[in-house]
């Protein structure tokens, strides 16, 4: 199964979920490809602690292969493919939408077949850029991550809205909610929902403990039992169902 994560905006937590759903996912027993396309601003080599050499950028540009882009996480059945930091968009490395596409496609097949991957997951580019909407167009579900910020509320309105319009399956996860204002806006956001006509996920509240770790631990791993991991088990539940 394919899965993407947009955002709006930065900062609204999805590629600390992104990372912790993958890890969950391989406790699970299942194996797990995390696919960083945010080419702008890459995070996930930081959160998993990667040292890597090639990357997502040098297979799209034809340097390498699938193989050398892939780095499996602590012995797990976690993989990742990180990106370096790239002023170009991933359409734009190519000549035509489709050729990125096709690119992509190569990619997931091949790490796919090799490794015999469950779920890719994609932690892509926040905003509305030609990267955000080439994935979009190839995964089986996206979901978008929003706070309650008006910006990133109207932001995810027109996310949503260009998932409709690739035929995509968009699902909306609120993140970062403050913990006092949690019940407050439940009916606020369950609404807002019902008139986009998307699936809510769920509401993840802020943790204190897992803001402190700046991304850069994964707390599936290392705190299991903690209030922001029982929380995205359910989730996780409503996403892979």
């Amino acid at each position: 199964m394919l899965l993407s994560f947009h955002s709006y905006k930065g900062g609204t937590g999805k590629t600390t979920f992104v990372g912790n759903l993958g890890v969950m996912l391989a406790q699970q027993g299942k194996k797990v490809c995390i696919i960083d396309t945010d080419v702008n601003g890459p995070g996930l080599h930081s959160l998993f602690d990667i040292r890597y050499g090639m990357t997502l950028i040098d297979f799209l540009q034809g340097l390498c292969s699938a193989d050398d882009v892939v780095y499996r996480y602590d012995n797990s059945d976690v993989y990742i493919v990180p990106s370096k930091a790239c002023e170009e968009d991933i359409s734009a490395m190519f000549s035509t939408p489709g050729e990125a596409r096709e690119k992509m496609l190569t990619l997931i097949k091949k790490i796919g077949n090799k490794l015999d991957i469950d779920y890719f997951l994609f932690d892509c580019s926040p905003g509305i850029n030609k990267s955000s909407l080439l994935i979009l167009n190839i995964v089986d579900k996206a979901t978008i991550v929003s706070t309650i910020d008006v910006q990133d509320i109207r932001g995810t309105y027109v996310l949503s809205s260009m998932s409709a319009k690739l035929g995509t399956h968009a699902s909306l996860l609120f993140n970062r909610i403050p913990l006092d204002k949690k019940d407050d806006i439940n009916d606020i956001i369950i609404d807002f929902s019902n008139k986009l006509g998307t699936e809510l996920l769920g509401l993840v509240s802020y943790d204190e403990s897992v803001a402190k770790n700046w991304s850069r631990k994964i707390a599936m791993k290392d705190n299991p039992d903690c209030g922001y991991c029982d929380q995205l088990k359910k989730i996780a539940q409503k996403l892979i169902r």
